[in-house]
């Protein structure tokens, strides 16, 4: 198997959810919907509607079938709050019906652009959308808004619809819920301020031992405590059955990539096989990190662009030896 900058995980891990969106009752606490309004001059926006992993939010929980009325919510928010602002939506190049219905609408509006690529992980991580829509080039922890340019969530254009044109109360976020240690895939709408339990009680395998991550797989974060709210920011929950076992000799088995909280097997060292060049999406030689890591040299490891990296986790997905090289440059990068 080869691997060219980026990986199909849509298709290599097609994932259905069910069309009834189900909401989530909690009598507790919850979050009422703010924007953070930047004070800054907005030249750009870019909303993404081409998500590049299985288990993020489908865009058609979003536009409800109905792409006109979203894209008459978009042009009240660009009207009353960045009326000079330039909005590009990144949307799948194979979408023909949502491409025709962004192109019609937009004939007359030259604020708005359609932009379209493949959804291949992780292109639509900010520093990608950036390079690919604007071809302007950022590092992993620069603010695009210090270029005059906002990234916005295609729910947050929703939420400022509703909560500041509309004066209604927006306390609801809808959550894709995803994983082996589930029944059945759904998305949700949940309140902000709601337990992680209370989100996942109806639907988690209680027979088994699970893992929990908020934002995906690969360079998402594990939540260990379930009691743990919700807040604004979350995209996703997945939730992966914790299997024990162990597959032998998984290096030569590269056509069975099925994603596991097993090891599977033992750590080994780097065996050189240039996996990990071949999948960055920024071109860089991870391996090199984990050599500079494992000879107590982190320093030296920004010697190879380290500051390039965009964590996105494919290093570590696709390493044979199941090195956590993600982790490794992380701690790379946290060296003065």
């Amino acid at each position: 198997m080869v691997y060219r900058k980026g990986f199909d995980l849509i298709n290599t891990y097609p994932t259905e959810f069910s069309e009834e969106i189900v909401s989530v009752r909690y009598s507790g606490h919850t979050e009422n919907f703010s924007f953070p309004f930047p004070e800054k001059k907005v030249e750009h926006i870019i909303i993404n509607l081409c998500p590049t992993e299985p288990w993020a939010l489908p865009h058609w929980a979003i536009l409800k079938d109905n792409t006109t009325n979203f894209l008459h919510r978009l042009e009240k928010v660009r009207s009353e709050y960045f009326p000079d602002s330039q909005f590009r939506i990144v949307v799948d190049c194979g979408e023909d019906d949502l491409i025709n219905d962004l192109i019609r609408y937009g004939k007359e509006k030259e604020w708005l652009h359609t932009y379209s690529m493949e959804p291949a992980y992780p292109y639509d991580a900010p520093v990608l959308v950036l390079k690919n829509v604007l071809g302007l080039e950022i590092s992993f922890d620069e603010d695009p808004i210090k270029h005059g340019i906002l990234l916005l969530d295609p729910q947050s254009v929703t939420g400022i619809y509703e909560h500041y044109i509309l004066k209604k109360e927006n306390e609801v976020r809808l959550i894709p819920i995803s994983g082996t240690g589930l029944h059945e895939n759904r998305i949700l709408k949940v309140r902000p301020g709601t337990p992680v339990e209370t989100v996942l009680k109806k639907y988690i395998k209680t027979d088994i031992k699970y893992r929990v991550f908020f934002d995906g797989l690969l360079n998402g974060i594990e939540v260990e405590d379930l009691t743990q709210a919700i807040d604004w920011p979350v995209k996703n929950i997945v939730v992966m059955e914790e299997k024990d076992y162990k597959i032998p000799f998984p290096y030569i088995k590269t056509n069975e990539l099925h994603f596991t909280t097993s090891l599977r097997g033992e750590l080994r060292h780097c065996v050189y096989c240039n996996y990990c060049d071949d999948i960055c999406p920024v071109n860089l030689e991870p391996a090199l990190y984990w050599h500079c890591h494992s000879r107590g040299e982190k320093q030296k490891a920004r010697i190879y662009a380290l500051d390039k990296c965009i964590e996105c986790g494919l290093c570590s997905y696709i390493c044979p030896s199941k090195l956590e090289l993600l982790q490794v440059i992380k701690e790379c990068k946290s060296v003065n």
